[in-house]
Parts: C-alpha cells; structure tokens; sequence
C-alpha cells in the first residue's frame, strides 16, 4: 500500500496556478488537499464510485464538486487524474482515448502503474509464484506505446513506490536498469495532450484562425493553387496579427515537405517577412 507521502509524490507534476484551471479528479479523494495546495483557484470536480461521510466532507472542505458522470463537451478541463485508468480500470485505451478529448490543448492526464520489471515481481517469478489479481502490470514501453496510440504527445515518468532491492544480479542476467527501472514498483505518468510547443501556439490566436492558417498552408504543400493561397495566406497574417515567429513555428509544425517551406520562405521575403523555417523531409 502506498504511504501519504507516495500517494500525493504524482501531485509533483502540477504546477502552481492561481487561475480557475478546471480539473477532473477520480477516486484519489486523497490528492483532493494537495491539489488545493498548489491549485487555490481551481474548479474541481471529484468522481467516485463511493461516496462515504468522510469524502463528502473532504470534498466540501477542498472546495470540490461531486459530479456523476463525464462530460461530452470536448476540452474541458486542464488536468485529469485518475491512478487507476491502468492498474484496475475497465476498457482502458477507450477511457484513455476519452480524457485526451476532455483535456484542452494545453492540457495533460496524471496517472500511474505497475511496473512488471520491478524486481519484486521477477524474484515471485523466479520462485514460481504467479500473480493472480485484479491489478494489471506494464513495461514503461508498452505504456508509452498505449499513450501514444490513444493520441498523447508528451509523457514523462516520475519513481513512485520503489523497493528495497540490489539490482546487480538481475543486471548479470542481461536485465537493463535503465533510469532504476528495476527498482522501481510504482511509476507515476505525465501524459500531455499536445506537445508545449504546439500547446504554445494554439493559446496565441483563435481555433478559427488556425484552422484558416492550417488549411492554407495546407494548401500551398500540395500545390493547390499555391500562389493564390500565398497571398491569402499574406492577407490572413496582416489581418489577425499573426508575426513571423507565429508563423515559423506554425509552418515547423504543419508542413513537412521541405519544397513547400522552401516556396513560402522565398515568397515571404518579398512581403518583407523573414521565416525560420527548417528544413523538412
């Protein structure tokens, strides 16, 4: 069983924020008062399968809405936690695939899992004692593989539960220690919506507008009237602001053929813009 200090160890991935961040919390009633902590503001909302006195009470006490059901509004909220998702949830790539459409761009889902290279396990394993319970065991790969299908950018790994164990011996047979793996029970998982950069850039202007940057630009890659669509997307840039900057980093993250960003850079210099464009390809 974890410990208070190992349960609220996830909460190290949240910043402080002093906006109204909206939140999504499920089960971890006991991440409620940390999360306060660091989230004075928030909007938090709490989902659990059993609501006892206590939790209610707790939940009153850190300001958390008690709510029965998700959304189906997309983008709602800026942080999703739920430590079980992987452990002991059912259908988990689809309740996956649905928090990163709660989750707004810059958003990102905390979580955790058990890890079946901890050396714990392949002692158990080596004496034949095979698990036989509800909590399902993963390799950081497989998790990232998992994250990446269900369409997450960034993710990043933080030790949780760790145990007391020599790795030397299981290195002798072969078995890679990276990053403590070996040692490490209990991994604690970061998985982001979109990556910072791109999270960045869609905060700046409206989703109308970059949806039109998007589709022009898509448009000049393809040869779809290139000309014509340069200069709308000239007149798209003057009319909302967009600067050079913006746009480089737009053009890095939507076009990949380096012929397309070879004709806007040279076109753009005779509206008088320098684009930092790379090289494509």
């Amino acid at each position: 069983m974890l410990n208070d200090l190992e349960r609220r160890e996830i909460l190290n991935f949240v910043p402080p924020n002093f906006l109204p961040v909206p939140v999504l919390v499920i089960e971890a009633a006991e991440l409620l008062e940390g999360l306060r902590e660091i989230l004075p503001a928030a909007q938090i909302a709490f989902m659990t399968a059993e609501l006892s006195p206590a939790i209610k009470n707790l939940c009153d006490k850190c300001r958390a809405d008690l709510v029965d059901e998700l959304p189906f509004a997309p983008k709602v909220f800026e942080l999703i936690i739920d430590r079980q998702v992987l452990t002991t949830g059912e259908n988990f790539y689809t309740t996956l695939r649905k928090f990163n459409y709660l989750l707004k761009d810059s958003g990102f889902l905390l979580t955790q899992f058990y890890n079946v290279r901890f050396i714990g396990i392949l002692e158990r394993l080596r004496r034949g004692k095979f698990f036989n319970n509800e909590q399902r065991l993963w390799a950081k790969a497989d998790v990232v593989k998992l994250l990446d299908d269900a369409l997450y950018k960034e993710i990043r790994f933080l030790p949780g539960e760790r145990g007391n164990f020599s790795a030397e011996e299981w290195e002798s047979f072969g078995f890679d220690n990276f990053n403590d793996d070996l040692m490490t029970k209990i991994w604690l998982v970061k998985a982001c919506k979109c990556t910072a950069e791109v999270a960045a850039l869609k905060e700046i202007f409206t989703p109308e507008v970059r949806a039109d940057l998007s589709r022009l630009l898509h448009r000049i890659e393809y040869d779809i009237d290139a000309e014509k669509n340069f200069l709308r997307l000239m007149a798209l840039c003057d009319r909302a602001g967009i600067f050079d900057d913006y746009l480089s980093d737009f053009i890095n993250q939507v076009i990949v053929h380096a012929a397309a960003k070879d004709f806007i850079k040279a076109r753009a210099e005779i509206f008088g813009r320098t684009l930092d464009l790379d090289s494509g390809d």
